[in-house]
């Protein structure tokens, strides 16, 4: 690509490029193959099924945080989920933006009208959130809503003006149910573009069309590709199609980190999830010493100051 088409700027225009694939050149799938799928997913976790489980019960609810905690620092995770959860600016941040794309995404909006509405109608949704940001002090409320304006802005610049025809949707929710609801794979997607099509004929066939986005405002962290092929998992069992690719759009960098999705990576997404799911039972049955995996997760971690190795980390002026 040499130049920007008409009207898009150069990083918008990076961003299109990689996220755009002509439609005879989009992978196609037997109208079987997530059936198939499913099959080896429950092949697989069925000697974890609590024995005691019962079909109208709530399972285990796996999430993509879940997974990222077994495979980390299994002492964090602990910690974390026990913690009592408590709003804070930099959290309500993500959320604001995320909502102010969703609206953005409809209806062309300025950055600040854009994060106004986010704000107004999340404080009218009388939840958690909205009770927060209710409560938000008036300097709060102003560092909160210049560092959405910021980043929003910042997206404008470097993510493709979304057309009508790309079916934008934003914090779409899905779940796929697995061994009669023993376990429940749960996603949050912040943009999904695109559609799937069925093309007919004597296997069902379908094309694959839909790109998943998640919206990073902050740094990078390893397991970013592998939170969207967990994500990958969850759409070709809950919709019965894989996704074209998935994707991690950084904000502030302006930049999308793309991967097409193929059976190889929906294969990989299925072997890492059943052994998370085994980590997670066995750590919540206390089978093993929680691990304990030193990094920059320690500097926000409700057990750093008793925890020996994330001090370690934490005292080392080169960490």
């Amino acid at each position: 690509m040499a130049n920007a088409a008409p009207g898009m700027l150069p990083a918008q225009q990076v961003t299109l490029d990689a996220i755009r694939t002509p439609g005879p050149e989009r992978p196609t799938y037997a109208g079987d193959f997530a059936a198939e799928l499913r099959n080896r997913a429950e092949s697989a976790l069925a000697e974890l099924v609590d024995p005691a489980h019962d079909i109208n019960s709530r399972g285990l609810w796996v999430r993509k945080r879940d997974l990222a905690g077994v495979f980390g620092c299994e002492a964090r995770h602990l910690a974390e989920a026990d913690a009592p959860f408590a709003w804070t600016v930099p959290i309500a941040r993500g959320i604001v933006l995320h909502k102010a794309v969703e609206l953005s995404t409809h209806r062309r909006f300025e950055p600040e009208d854009a994060v106004d509405a986010a704000l107004e109608r999340l404080v009218a949704d009388n939840d958690n959130l909205g009770s927060f940001l209710a409560d938000a002090s008036d300097g709060e409320l102003a560092d909160l809503t210049a560092n959405c304006v910021a980043l929003l802005t910042r997206f404008s610049e470097t993510f493709p003006p979304m057309q009508r025809a790309w079916r934008p949707t934003a914090e779409v929710s899905a779940r796929a149910r697995l061994c009669g609801g023993a376990f429940v794979l749960v996603g949050k997607y912040d943009l999904t573009l695109g559609s799937p099509a069925p093309l007919g004929g004597p296997d069902g066939r379908q094309r694959a069309g839909k790109v998943i986005i998640d919206l990073k405002t902050g740094s990078r962290s390893p397991t970013d590709p592998e939170d969207l092929r967990f994500y990958a998992l969850v759409e070709t069992l809950s919709i019965g199609v894989p996704p074209l690719g998935i994707g991690s759009f950084y904000v502030a960098e302006g930049r999308l980190e793309h991967e097409t999705v193929t059976a190889g990576v929906l294969d990989s997404a299925l072997r890492r999830t059943v052994d998370g799911i085994g980590r997670l039972i066995a750590l919540r049955r206390g089978d093993h010493e929680p691990s304990r995996v030193p990094g920059p997760p320690c500097r926000w971690c409700p057990i750093s100051a008793e925890c020996r190795p994330g001090q370690e980390w934490l005292s080392d002026p080169d960490d």
